[in-house]
């Protein structure tokens, strides 16, 4: 009967021994004794024990491996799974030991696997893998990483299949997230509304966006081809050249630069480039990336500034006025040469401020502080200052009389960005204007001397003439009515006479009689020293006739004299209505008197104008139609 155990040998080591015993009788069958058979069978029982224990580690490993593993029979149903594939499907080991591998498979799947499986039974495929959606055990959706594989006997039959899967739904959305994005990327790379492009360390184009080919022109066929320094302007391509070999050796950085290219149709046009690298986690230089723009509508809008610059500066240099301008803060940014005549200095750009004058000064001769002076109340209050007196005192103590017209200058936004100042310079208008005074002054006092001694050589004249003392008073009153007027010129310099004031001076002396009996009304109008004189002796011969023989010669009598400017085809002209109502019954007299004959001389012929008197029975009524000259214009 063979028996196996463990014993100690002589040196205490424990061995397995294979013991076979067996009786030995006699020939009756009595029992002699037994025969005990001893095999050392240690190693084998070793290998035996080794094996187990590599079998409960392997059983261990298969149980607890990081993987989800099954083993399936022929027909796809599952004969064993470890813990994670029970933890991966959501479902218990009882449950899934009752299912088919395809059962929870997404439908898109199912076929293709079900193939493969077929194939992998039939010995056509040592093994496949595929990607799949699972329905968990709690209906949610999976992504699962499947690798299966064949377990045959030794003449190739299929004995079972392993197949080891993951969850890799993480890992499918971060991917599809990735494409999604890469897509995206690409798309923008390609559609942006700026040329991109990639190009080696030799400046060979490896990729560009549509935007690239529409700039430049080419097809992106023919732009792979090239090189970016092909395209280049002449003038400029060692420039870009250079740059970007440094760029490529990493000896220098990202850069700039805005140069010429030539377009496939045979144009040059100017780009911007901005140039940068992609280089690996060591820092070795992959490849370069060029964003370009087409800037050739900025160039040109540029050289029409600069154009429009050199113009507005040749204009200002050559404006026989003084023209200077100032930044924002008031430093003197730019005179013209006149500014250097009228001020008798050269400006200093980098310290002149607000003014480029030495010293200025206030019509009295009162200097005024440059912080004070016109531009500056134009840069601080962001408004045009006009008709402001000053005067310039040089360096050499002479003087000029100016008006200064500063103004200031905004950019698009409207923001304050300066200002430009123009010194008019008046000084000669300032002489001419008191030589003219003083001419005027002494003709005043000449004039008022003649008028005084032809009224006293005509009282003389006349107080022994028999001439009666109503011709007396006219003659004296007509000297009066001049002379009035002759006043109110010498007061605007015999530049000018207001009309309305020239009637009123005329009415003057018979305010005490006519009280409300006179009405004038009309716009304000100036007068030419000529017009002025003669309209005066004209109303002063109507006024007088009105007091002793018209309207105004009785209380109940009125006179109204109104005035207009009308506007024709050919010039501008005053037109006076002068109209008497309520006196004494007119009759047209046998012959023209004085004031008829004045009238006719002074305004037909004098004035080029037209007379109209109407001898109506109810009142005088007379219309003047005179010409204006330019300086004539209502207020």
């Amino acid at each position: 009967m063979p028996s196996s155990n463990d014993t100690s040998g002589p040196t205490g080591r424990v061995i397995w021994l294979a013991v076979m015993c067996s009786a030995v009788r006699d020939e009756a069958g009595k029992f002699l004794y037994n025969v005990r058979v001893f095999h050392d069978i240690t190693k084998t029982r070793r290998a035996i024990d080794a094996l187990a224990e590599s079998e409960q580690r392997l059983a261990a490993t298969y149980e607890h491996a990081n993987i989800g593993i099954g083993e399936i029979d022929s027909s796809g149903r599952l004969m064993r799974v470890n813990h994670l594939a029970c933890e991966i499907t959501g479902r218990s080991r009882e449950e899934l030991l009752q299912r088919n591998i395809f059962d929870s498979t997404h439908r898109e799947m199912q076929d293709l696997d079900r193939r493969q499986f077929q194939d992998l039974i039939a010995g056509k495929i040592d093994r496949y893998a595929l990607e799949k959606r699972y329905a968990k055990g709690d209906g949610t959706e999976i992504w699962m990483e499947v690798i299966c594989s064949a377990v045959r006997d030794g003449h190739g039959k299929f004995l079972f299949g392993v197949r080891v899967f993951q969850d890799v739904t993480k890992a499918k959305l971060w991917a599809e997230a990735l494409a999604e994005n890469q897509q995206r990327l690409a798309a923008t790379y390609e559609h942006a509304a700026i040329a991109i492009s990639e190009i080696d360390a030799h400046g060979r184009l490896l990729r560009v966006n549509e935007t690239a080919c529409a700039i430049t022109g080419y097809p992106r066929e023919e732009l792979l081809g090239l090189s970016v320094f092909d395209l280049t302007h002449p003038d400029d391509r060692p420039t870009d050249q250079d740059s970007y070999q440094q760029q490529a050796s990493r000896d220098s950085g990202p850069y700039a630069i805005e140069k010429r290219l030539f377009r496939r149709d045979g144009r040059t046009i100017w780009v911007s480039i901005a140039s940068s690298s992609v280089c690996d986690a060591s820092g070795r230089f992959l490849y370069g990336i060029r964003v370009m723009q087409d800037i050739t509508a900025r160039k040109r809008a540029e050289e029409m500034v600069r154009e429009s610059e050199q113009r507005l500066r040749q204009v200002l240099e050559a404006l026989p006025a003084a023209v200077y301008t100032t930044d924002a803060a008031g430093r003197v940014n730019f005179y013209n040469q006149a500014a250097v005549e009228l001020s008798g200095r050269q400006p200093n750009l980098d310290t002149d401020e607000w003014c480029v004058t030495w010293r200025l000064c206030d019509p009295d001769g009162r200097p005024l502080p440059h912080d004070q002076c016109p531009m500056a109340t134009a840069l601080k209050e962001d408004r045009p200052v006009r008709g402001q007196e000053m005067l310039v005192e040089r360096p050499d103590g002479t003087t000029a009389s100016v008006i200064p017209y500063p103004t200031p200058l905004h950019d698009a936004a409207g923001a304050l960005i300066g200002a430009v100042n123009m010194f008019v310079d008046i000084t000669e208008r300032k002489h001419a204007e008191a030589r003219q005074k003083a001419l005027i002054d002494e003709l005043n006092h000449r004039v008022k001397n003649t008028l005084a001694t032809v009224q006293s050589l005509a009282a003389q004249t006349l107080r022994g003439s028999g001439v009666g003392m109503a011709a007396r008073d006219d003659f004296t009153a007509r000297l009066f009515a001049l002379s009035k007027t002759h006043d109110q010129l010498s007061r605007a310099g015999w530049e000018s006479a207001d009309f309305k004031s020239v009637v009123e001076g005329i009415f003057a002396p018979y305010q005490l009689h006519a009280g409300e009996q006179v009405k004038l009304h009309g716009p304000s109008v100036r007068l030419p020293p000529q017009s002025a004189l003669l309209l005066a002796m004209v109303m002063h011969e109507l006024a007088t006739n009105a007091v002793k023989y018209g309207s105004l010669s009785v209380p109940e009598g009125a006179l109204d004299v109104a005035w207009t400017v009308m506007s024709g085809a050919a010039d501008r002209q005053l037109v006076i209505e002068w109209q008497e109502s309520g006196g004494p019954r007119v009759r047209k007299p046998k012959h023209r008197g004085f004031g008829s004959r004045l009238a006719d001389r002074a305004v037909t012929h004098e004035l080029k104008g037209s007379a109209h008197i109407a001898f109506d029975p109810a009142g005088l009524h007379c219309r003047f139609e005179i010409p204006l000259v330019p300086a004539s214009v209502p207020e």
